[in-house]
């Protein structure tokens, strides 16, 4: 049984770097297109899973998060404002892609399919 069907999501930088193996490209072409997926395409990365959160509450635990909506009609989703800016100043002022940054951020294997098909991209092998 192949094991990466059991994975409900993958961090940023986890993708970034089985992506970049995967296609044989430098990492910061990986990084910076999920940054403007992320930024303009509507690709939901979160900085909070809600199935880990307690019901009725929202834990911020000490973290500034933001609501974000890349395109009208897409669902929000809730990132730490750090992560929001460097990710909005990779695709706005060519920062340089910084994993240290990205830390926390997440994305589902729902989400990231659903940006693969709207995209027009084939879904890489390590996501199956």
């Amino acid at each position: 049984m192949d094991p990466c069907h059991h994975v409900e999501s993958y961090r940023f930088r986890d993708i970034v770097t089985q992506w970049t193996r995967e296609t044989l490209q430098h990492e910061h072409i990986v990084a910076r297109a999920l940054t403007k997926a992320v930024v303009r395409d509507g690709l939901r990365a979160q900085s909070v899973d809600p199935k880990w959160v307690n019901r009725g509450t929202f834990e911020l635990r000490g973290l500034p998060l933001v609501g974000y909506v890349a395109k009208d009609g897409h669902l929000p989703i809730f990132i730490r404002s750090s992560a929001l800016k460097h990710l909005a100043d990779v695709v706005e002022k060519a920062a340089k892609p910084n994993p240290q940054l990205l830390f926390e951020e997440f994305i589902t294997r729902q989400d990231f399919r659903t940006w693969l098909r709207e995209a027009g991209l084939t879904p890489p092998v390590f996501y199956g």
